[in-house]
């Protein structure tokens, strides 16, 4: 009885802790000899991504990801993981110094939620539809 009751309190106070969690985007990125694919990366602010980074090349390359502490080894065979939270819009790039490859990281801005639009004096009988865009 004990347990369940715990597991009780326990479920929503975990949930809770989600519900405030940023959205995760996992992105897979390949070194390759021409470069990273894939070479241009779209998120939206406030994101959190978990990157993936490995490599088809027997040398060893790395990914640095600008302004986000984020540097992972891309080795053949192998997946390094990082994460970083992109809380403000624009274009971070992404490269390895070692290996002269580049790539960019688009943050969008989210869109602010429609405000519905207050519609003429009501007439006794009409009926309010909203405003098209």
């Amino acid at each position: 009885m004990k347990l369940i009751l715990l597991s009780f309190f326990l479920v929503p106070l975990a949930m809770a802790e989600n519900a405030s969690a940023p959205p995760t985007r996992e992105v897979s990125i390949i070194v390759t000899k021409e470069g990273y694919y894939p070479k241009t990366l779209s998120i939206f602010e406030g994101e959190r991504v978990k990157f993936y980074v490995t490599s088809t090349v027997e040398d060893p390359d790395c990914l640095i990801v600008e302004s986000h502490k984020v540097f992972m080894a891309a080795n053949k065979g192998k997946v390094s993981e990082a994460e970083a939270v992109f809380d403000k819009p624009g274009q971070f790039a992404f490269y390895c110094p070692s290996s002269k490859n580049d790539g960019k990281i688009v943050v969008l801005r989210k869109a602010a939620p429609k405000r519905e639009v207050a519609s003429e004096r009501k007439t006794e009988g009409s009926q309010w539809t909203p405003k098209e865009y």
